[in-house]
């Protein structure tokens, strides 16, 4: 498929053209668009057309969003987006009782991917949103997953960190001592690694009373939940179970 002079194939055009989007750019003109993928002006203004058609790229005056149809695809078959509309009711309870960020996870790559969130008025400004993605270490709920991956994904995971950043991920925080603490006290939660007083409190989530698919988080500015975050756990672990009786018993 590789028809371009850059070897490219047309899928990989495409995503190029998609990957520009972002939710503090939303909407791009065709030329912007050129810019970020490196695209010929020709080619990149031919692609968002022919995708404006398709309904993947929404055309106004002032350029190009991303379109309805692949919003539609994703809620009709991705598996995250499955798992994200069984585990909304749940994350509506605790948000109503919490009134904090609370948010579902998953991991994609090397990196959680956040599937839903749901935020209040009084709650702490925080890093990412819902399609956001953290580092799994940096976050209580990309640490759950960190956790109860697989020994050869936390080896990876640790190498990966060490190649591609500056600064390694604090030891401390994925070395094998603390992943196992999180894997039998059953939650994670830690404070201050991203924004400073922030707590992150998070339990796993698993597919059919197995393996963890997925984990649940709590993100507030409450002082007490550092110290005391066995009521918080409580009551996401209660919820964890309701979202796991949803995707266990239905496929």
């Amino acid at each position: 498929m590789a028809n371009s002079p850059t070897g490219d194939s047309v899928l990989a055009r495409l995503d190029r053209v998609l990957s520009t989007f972002s939710a503090a750019d939303s909407l791009l003109s065709a030329a912007e668009i050129a810019r970020r993928t490196g695209l010929p002006p020709a080619t990149a203004h031919r692609l968002c057309r022919d995708m404006a058609e398709l309904g993947w790229l929404e055309s106004l005056p002032a350029g190009y969003m991303v379109g309805t149809r692949l919003w539609e695809m994703t809620n009709r078959s991705a598996p995250t987006m499955k798992l994200a509309v069984r585990a909304r009711p749940y994350l509506s309870d605790v948000h109503t009782v919490m009134g904090q960020h609370v948010q579902l996870g998953v991991i994609e790559g090397h990196e959680v991917l956040f599937v839903d969130r749901l935020s209040a008025r009084e709650a702490p400004r925080i890093h990412g949103g819902v399609a956001g993605r953290l580092p799994l270490h940096v976050s209580a709920t990309g640490l759950v997953l960190l956790a109860h991956a697989s020994p050869e994904f936390r080896t990876f995971y640790r190498t990966f960190y060490r190649t591609h950043h500056q600064e390694a991920a604090p030891s401390q925080i994925i070395s094998e001592d603390r992943l196992e603490q999180v894997r039998q006290q059953g939650y994670c939660a830690q404070t201050g690694v991203i924004e400073r007083e922030v707590t992150g409190v998070a339990v796993p989530i698993r597919q059919r009373g197995r393996s963890v698919v997925a984990a649940l988080g709590v993100v507030t500015d409450d002082d007490d939940v550092a110290r005391r975050p066995a009521p918080w756990v409580q009551m996401l672990q209660i919820a964890a179970r309701g979202i796991q009786r949803e995707i266990s018993g239905r496929t």
